[in-house]
This record gives C-alpha cells, structure tokens and sequence, in this order.
C-alpha cells in the first residue's frame, strides 16, 4: 500500500498505524482510502470540525485516488470496534446539543465504541475498560464544540451475553 498523494510505500496497515499515517480522507461529500503519510496529511490534509481530514481549499486531488465504498466504510469502523452498541437511542434534547454545535452522533459513537471514553473521572475510566472484560455498563461524556455536556451510555450485557442499547444523552436526563 501507498499514500495517494506522494506514493510513499508502507508495507501493512500495522505499519502505517505505527508510522502514524491517516487511513482515509474526505473530499467534498466522498471518503477516500489511504493512508496518507504524515508529511502529506500536513500538506494537503486538514481537520474539520468533525476532527475528519479533508482535503485543503486549493489541493488537488491526486489522480489514483480510490473513493472507499459504505462496506469499506462500516467494515474500518468494526475493525476498531471495541464492543456492540445494540440499539442506539438519543433524547431529543441530547440531539439537539450536538446538531447546535455543528456536529453529528456519529462522530461521539465512534469515540465511544473505540474506547475513547472523553471527559469520564479516573475512576469511571477504569470500570470501562473492565466492562470491556466483564460486560457491565459502560459510560463516556463528551463535549460538544459549543461545551455542552453529553454522555453516551451503552447498558450492560444482558443474560442472553448482547449489549442491547446505547443512549444518547444530556448528563441531567440520566
């Protein structure tokens, strides 16, 4: 594998994580596959308020780039999967927080499912990484680009051994 935009090669998806290379990168409303090198990410790469790298205002795209398909998509997604969601439920109030900030749920569930837990206590990180073993509840809390508190909580494996549903919430709602 190669990065699209100077060819630098990179024997495995391992190395490219190692070498902190980015996997994919937008451009307008497509996603395109990498990894893109470091060097290049700084060139032609910028985070939008999503925290995804799009293509810079003026950058080309470079000519061997390969859109990736919604499959590709959901498939890098379960790769870093860290537990299922189950059913995923917001409060309207909790949206309406995260739409006010220019932001969409999907970005916090990502965090979420990847065991990037946000702004929980030492204490709450540690019983989520065990939940991740034992199968208990598991809580993140997140801010919003405009500070506004959610949290994300996915419920504890039922006896059936599935994590039925993940909500979406404001911290005053639990």
């Amino acid at each position: 594998m190669h990065c699209p935009f100077c060819h630098r090669e990179v024997a495995s998806v391992e190395q490219a994580i190692e070498w902190d290379w980015y996997p994919d990168f937008w451009a307008g409303e497509v996603n395109y596959d990498g990894p893109v090198c470091p060097g290049c990410c700084s060139t032609y790469l910028v985070a939008d308020e999503n925290g995804e790298r799009v293509l810079k205002p003026g950058c080309a795209l470079p000519a061997g780039a390969v859109p990736m398909s919604e499959v590709e998509i959901r498939s890098r997604i379960e790769f870093r999967q860290k537990f299922p969601l189950g059913h995923i439920v917001a409060t309207p109030d909790a949206l309406k927080a995260i739409e006010d900030a220019g932001q969409t749920p999907d970005f916090f569930l990502d965090r979420h499912v990847q065991g990037d837990w946000g702004e929980v206590d030492d204490g709450d990180s540690r019983a989520n990484d065990q939940a991740l073993v034992d199968g208990s509840r598991i809580l993140s809390a997140y801010r919003t680009l405009k500070n506004v508190r959610i949290w994300i909580i996915t419920e504890a494996e039922g006896d059936n051994g599935k994590r039925e549903a993940t909500t979406i919430l404001m911290p005053e709602q639990y």
